[in-house]
């Protein structure tokens, strides 16, 4: 058995898979595997994966969201510790060191996530909606959600929260697990800032619409950091922004906290902003609505998970 098993799950981003295993192939720890898992069943993520010798390829034959995905690579994974990275991500030097080290001390290890085009207008906004609380300014500590892009646990504690959820839409599943894990174990899920990935966000309005209304279709959807009231009033088209005004108060409040420059891009880049925040509100009251079409509000809140 190998100490550590590096799962990559692949889907849609064969372009940039061999930067992302050129990062994590390089790190300075011995007795580490890496592991491809093709979740399309798709040849140019085959293709990319086979020009790295030392990596191992699990096809799925059929699409995976990537939370089924990471857990295919985990039932094949044959490391103590298991860390997490996306495709779409490049790890620096020293990510598997420092998260190894961390994770003596803590039961689940997420980094921090930083901008692989840090002036790309799309791209920038796309990772500020989604990361702005893991910038690498930001002290270690404890935290109460993970990024599955960068995130190290023990092989035992991931089956005893029983892997990632199987979810639809995809982009709620790390909310899932981070809350999982916090009710086991509320002190020791941690923050790394020296286990830091670049993620090199959307770059197009297209895709990034796509996936800031998948986002908060998701939040609606898990009731993730919300109350039933939320879910009632979100319905409303006029209401929705009122939560989406919530959430870019967190965004700024967390740049103005840990990373100023943040701030920076968000003035210089607020019509992408606003753009990817009223996706993110539409997808908001669509998950409303899927709540109240499916019945009583509270009682599927309290038994949501």
């Amino acid at each position: 058995m190998v100490a550590v098993s590096i799962v990559i799950p692949c889907r849609g981003h064969a372009d940039v898979l061999a930067r992302c295993l050129a990062s994590v192939t390089t790190q300075a720890a011995a007795d580490f595997e890496v592991i491809v898992v093709d979740a399309g069943h798709d040849d140019a993520v085959l293709a990319a994966a086979q020009t790295f010798p030392d990596v191992r390829v699990i096809r799925s034959d059929e699409p995976l969201v990537s939370g089924d995905a990471r857990n295919l690579g985990v039932d094949h994974a044959r490391g103590r510790v298991i860390f997490f990275i996306d495709a779409d991500c490049t790890a620096d030097r020293g990510w598997l060191t420092a998260g190894l080290t961390r994770l003596n001390h803590a039961r689940i290890v997420s980094g921090a996530v930083e901008d692989g085009a840090p002036w790309h207008p799309i791209a920038v906004i796309d990772n500020l909606m989604q990361f702005s609380h893991l910038p690498s300014d930001r002290p270690a500590g404890p935290i109460k959600s993970v990024a599955s892009c960068n995130m190290a646990i023990t092989r035992t504690d991931f089956e005893l929260l029983g892997g990632f959820p199987s979810i639809v839409p995809d982009a709620g599943g790390d909310g899932v697990f981070g809350i999982r894990a916090t009710e086991h174990w509320p002190d020791e899920l941690w923050f790394e800032p020296a286990m830091r990935v670049r993620h090199f966000g959307r770059a197009t309005l297209r895709t990034l619409a796509g996936h800031q209304h998948s986002f908060g279709q998701a939040r609606a959807v898990l009731g993730l950091a919300l109350k039933p009231i939320h879910l009632r009033l979100g319905r409303y088209a006029a209401l929705a922004p009122a939560v989406g005004l919530t959430r870019l108060t967190y965004l700024v409040r967390c740049a103005a906290r840990w990373h100023p420059l943040a701030l920076v891009k968000m003035l210089l880049f607020s019509p992408i902003l606003i753009f990817a925040m009223a996706a993110w509100c539409r997808g908001f009251r669509a998950g409303c609505r899927q709540w109240a079409a499916a019945g009583d509000i509270e009682e599927k809140f309290d038994g949501r998970f």
